[in-house]
C-alpha cells in the first residue's frame, strides 16, 4: 500500500483508506489495492479466527492457582467499556497499522486530547469531512498512547447541571446542618445495680489496696571542709554590718519649747470658736419647754371613743371546729350504717368458720 501526505494534510502521513469521494480526493493521492467500504463479510472470518487463536492460548497456558489469582484484576469494573464490533449496523472503516511509536518524544509530540476535540468541532460546524477524519484519527492515536492510558483519559463530557434547592429542600439542608454542628455528648456509663446491704466492690477494693507514704527524710547538717577553710572578703564584711540611719522621728529635746509657739497669740475667730454653744430660746423644741413631761394633756382628758373603735379593741372569737361538745355522742349517720358482708367476716376471730 503507498502512503503519501496530502496538501491539506496536518498530519505527517496519511493512509489512503478514507472514505473519500472521487471528486473530493486530490489527484496528488493515488490508489493502489483499493479496500472495498463495506466490510461486514471479513467480521465472521476474522471472529473465526480470532476464537481459535483463544483456545490455542488456553491449551498452551500453563494453569496455576497462584497465577490464576495474580491475574485477576483490583479494579475490575473499569471506565472503559469494550465493545464488540459484530452486532454493530454501521459499516466498518478499515484503517491499516500506522508506524508503532516508540519513543517517548513522538507520543508526547501528539496534540493534546482538548485542543484536538476543539479543533473537531470547527470541522464539523464548517462540515470539513476530510479535516474531520483527520482529527478523528489524531484524536485516536493521543486517547491510545501510553500517557494517555496511564491518566485513563475519557472523552469530555459536559458537566450536568446541578437543581437549585427548593426553599423546603434548603430548609432541611440547614437543619441538618446543625444537627451535624452539635458537639457529641459522652453517653454517661449507668451506675452499677447495687441491692439492699451489698458491698460495692470498687469501693472495698480501693478502700484494701495499701496506701503508700513517701518520707520527706531531710539530710543532717554538715560543716563541709570548703566552710571551715571559707574566708569572707572585703565586700561580704562591709555587706555584714548593720546600715545606721538617723531617727528623725526622735526628738532630742522634748522638754524644750519652740519659740513660735511662745509667741503665738489666738486670733479672734479662734476664740469664738473655743467657746461653748450656748442654747437659744427660738431653736429649743416644744418637748424641751414642758415643765412636767408626765403630765396628761387637756384633749386627751376630753377625746371620747368612736364606735368603729370600740369595735375593733374587741377581741375576736374564732369558732373550735376540731372540738365536739359531747364527744360521747353517736352521729346519726353512723346509727343508720349497715356492716357490709365483707365487714362482717373480718370482724369475726381468727380460726372461727
Amino acid at each position: 500500500m503507498v502512503m503519501k501526505r496530502l496538501k491539506c494534510d496536518l498530519s505527517p502521513e496519511l493512509t489512503t483508506c478514507l472514505r473519500l469521494a472521487d471528486s473530493v480526493r486530490p489527484d496528488c493521492c493515488t490508489i493502489r489495492e483499493r479496500i472495498p467500504y463495506d466490510a461486514e463479510c471479513f467480521v465472521r472470518d476474522i471472529c473465526k479466527e480470532l476464537k481459535n487463536l483463544y483456545q490455542r492460548h488456553e491449551k498452551s497456558f500453563t494453569k496455576r492457582m497462584r497465577i490464576l489469582e495474580l491475574a485477576v484484576p483490583r479494579r475490575p469494573l473499569c471506565r472503559f467499556i469494550p465493545k464488540c464490533a459484530c452486532p454493530f449496523t454501521k459499516t466498518i472503516e478499515i484503517i491499516p497499522a500506522q508506524m508503532p511509536m516508540h519513543t517517548r518524544t513522538e507520543q508526547l509530540a501528539l496534540p493534546t486530547v482538548r485542543r484536538l476535540l476543539c479543533r473537531l468541532k470547527e470541522a464539523i460546524r464548517i462540515g470539513d469531512k476530510i479535516g474531520e477524519s483527520i482529527l478523528n484519527r489524531w484524536l485516536r492515536s493521543s486517547y491510545l498512547s501510553l500517557y494517555s492510558r496511564l491518566a485513563n483519559l475519557q472523552p469530555l463530557q459536559k458537566p450536568v447541571e446541578k437543581k437549585k434547592l427548593t426553599d423546603k429542600q434548603l430548609k432541611k439542608h440547614n437543619k441538618y446542618i446543625k444537627k451535624l454542628a452539635k458537639p457529641k455528648v459522652p453517653i454517661k456509663p449507668p451506675k452499677p445495680e447495687r441491692k439492699a446491704g451489698e458491698i460495692d466492690q470498687r469501693r472495698l477494693k480501693k478502700l484494701s489496696s495499701p496506701k503508700t507514704y513517701l518520707e520527706d527524710i531531710k539530710p543532717e547538717w554538715e560543716i563541709t571542709p570548703g566552710m571551715r577553710k571559707y574566708k569572707a572578703t572585703d565586700r561580704v564584711k562591709i555587706l555584714a554590718k548593720p546600715v545606721e540611719r538617723p531617727n528623725v522621728h526622735t526628738n532630742v529635746n522634748p522638754e524644750k519649747i519652740s519659740p513660735t509657739a511662745l509667741k503665738y497669740k489666738p486670733s479672734a475667730r479662734i476664740k469664738e470658736m473655743s467657746q461653748p454653744l450656748a442654747k437659744h430660746e427660738a431653736n429649743l423644741g416644744p418637748g424641751d419647754l414642758k415643765d412636767d413631761p408626765f403630765a396628761i394633756s387637756p384633749n386627751a382628758l376630753k377625746y371620747k371613743t368612736s364606735a368603729r373603735m370600740k369595735e375593733l379593741a374587741e377581741p375576736k372569737e374564732f369558732e373550735n371546729t376540731h372540738i365536739r361538745e359531747n364527744p360521747f355522742a353517736i352521729s346519726p349517720a353512723a346509727l343508720k350504717a349497715k356492716a357490709s358482708p365483707r365487714l362482717i367476716e373480718l370482724a369475726k376471730p381468727k380460726g372461727s368458720t
